[in-house]
């Protein structure tokens, strides 16, 4: 019996390491596209009817597959259904959009010193002249 349900802990593993990058890839592509924001603000007003909106998704499969190429259609949905998936959604795109508003800043300022060092290296040459 403990061999059996060691299994299925793997199992059930290896499906959350998956939709874990599945949202994970998702969160990328929205920080990178720079849609946090409006991404957050959807993702926390659907929430309360995240089930509703799975179910609707469902319906729905047949016509969306027939229009768009989605291999992963049902692990979206599976995803979509469960609040703690949306929670770790939410998270990592906070997370991400963090590091790159991060890095952003970093940036600006690394780019405000070089132009410092730029201006008071014209001052010395313009000095000596």
């Amino acid at each position: 019996m403990a061999s059996m349900w060691a299994m299925r802990g793997g199992a059930d593993e290896a499906t959350r390491a998956e939709r874990e990058a599945l949202m994970d890839r998702f969160a990328a592509a929205v920080v990178e596209r720079r849609m946090a924001a409006p991404a957050i603000l959807f993702l926390e007003s659907v929430k309360p009817i995240s089930f509703l909106g799975n179910q609707a998704l469902v319906f729905f499969q047949p016509i969306v597959q027939s229009v768009f190429d989605f291999k992963s259609y049902d692990k979206v949905v599976a995803i979509l259904e469960d609040r703690e998936n949306l929670e770790y959604l939410l998270r990592r795109i906070e997370e991400l959009d963090g590091a790159r508003q991060g890095k952003a800043r970093e940036e600006r300022k690394r780019r405000r010193e070089a132009k410092r060092a730029r201006g008071k290296s014209e001052e010395g040459h313009d000095g000596h002249a």
